[in-house]
């Protein structure tokens, strides 16, 4: 078996690994309890937000396998309470397969489940800012296309990024780019189109 820290070292030198998936809910959580690894169970209450086959899962486990999946349950239903998650399917497994158990571990696993929903929130902020930067880079692109043609995009596109310019594309800036810049900058140049921009009615002669 491939180490967890050599897949997670390589994923962040931008290496990944293919895995084959889990094709349901109840399969992921059968694995996890088979494992019998105390760090690992803390994921099943993320995996019990979603709605599951009980009977499924305790049919492919042991005794000892079953009471522990039990009390997660419980834990579950608990954090599910205090994070105001729905849990009316947890509570009606409760009800109907009469679980009543002693939790304990209640704070870790709890501590737990904290954390990960805020690193799925995190992550989702990245993606969204990453999807803005993208939208913006796209508006940027086309508000150039309009103004600029493009051979002087592709200077400018040099000099954003750092890049040596030619003699002649540095002749060509200053000639023929430059002065656009400095027009499209001008704070009066501004206003006067923002005030035409704004102008609710265009009246045109007949």
């Amino acid at each position: 078996m491939i180490s967890a820290k050599l897949i997670k070292n390589l994923e962040k030198k931008g290496f990944n690994l293919d895995f084959p998936g889990y094709s349901s809910n109840e399969e992921e959580i059968i694995e996890i309890l088979k494992e019998k690894n105390e760090r690992l169970y803390l994921a099943i209450p993320l995996l019990l937000q979603n709605e599951f086959d009980y009977k499924k899962i305790i049919t492919k486990l042991d005794t000892k396998s079953i009471k522990k999946f039990n009390q997660i349950i419980l834990i579950s239903d608990k954090i599910f309470i205090i994070e105001n998650i729905n849990n009316n399917y947890l509570k009606k497994i409760i009800k109907k397969f009469n679980i009543k158990l002693k939790i304990n571990q209640f704070q870790y696993y709890y501590d737990s489940f904290k954390e990960a929903i805020g690193n799925i929130k995190e992550d989702k902020e990245e993606i969204l800012e990453e999807q803005i930067k993208s939208r913006g880079k796209l508006n940027t692109n086309k508000a150039l296309s309009i103004i600029f043609a493009p051979g002087k995009i592709k200077i400018m596109s040099k000099i954003f990024n750092h890049e040596t310019l030619t003699n002649s594309e540095l002749k060509y800036y200053y000639r023929s780019i430059r002065p656009l810049i400095l027009a499209i900058l001008n704070e009066n140049l501004q206003k006067y189109v923002r005030i035409i921009e704004s102008a609710r009615k265009i009246r045109f002669e007949d």
